[in-house]
């Protein structure tokens, strides 16, 4: 079993690869849209299906906020999200497969996190998590290529 720094040492670990891997003129323009689709969207779609009664965090400790998540999860998604959009490819062949792997890895992290006791899914959101985290994924994908006139090629 895992204890509450799980949350501080998980989203430590994203802060330093966006640190080690953003360059530090695009950090900024990074951490905004991270902040805007992951710590943000994390807390509006946590809010949303632990209201819905299909979604509990666990064993937060002192961190927890309103009893819905520990205070380091939106830090870790602003975090998850940077890497997501630095990394995002322009060539529609890669594009799909680039989305698949990181919706795979979302859940791997959530089947982790719930077998570890640090978070439980609930009725049929154990079902349509990964659909959850695809369109997630999908339209932060296409406000960010909007906001940013990124031509697919």
């Amino acid at each position: 079993m895992f204890d509450l720094s799980f949350y501080l040492i998980f989203a430590a670990a994203i802060g330093l690869a966006t640190i080690i891997l953003i360059p530090r003129n695009l950090y900024k323009k990074y951490l905004l849209y991270g902040l805007m689709f992951g710590g943000i969207g994390d807390t509006l779609l946590v809010a949303l299906f632990h209201f819905m009664g299909y979604l509990n965090y666990k064993n937060m400790g002192v961190t927890s906020i309103f009893g819905l998540f520990s205070f380091w999860t939106p830090i870790a998604w602003t975090f998850y999200f940077m890497i997501f959009f630095y990394f995002l490819p322009v060539r529609k062949a890669f594009l799909v497969p680039y989305l698949l792997a990181f919706v795979a890895l979302n859940y791997s992290v959530g089947m982790v996190m719930s077998q570890s006791g640090l978070y439980e899914t609930i009725g049929i959101y154990k079902y349509i998590q990964p659909f959850v985290y695809l369109s997630w994924c999908l339209i932060s994908t296409w406000i960010f290529h909007k906001s940013e006139h990124i031509k697919m090629i």
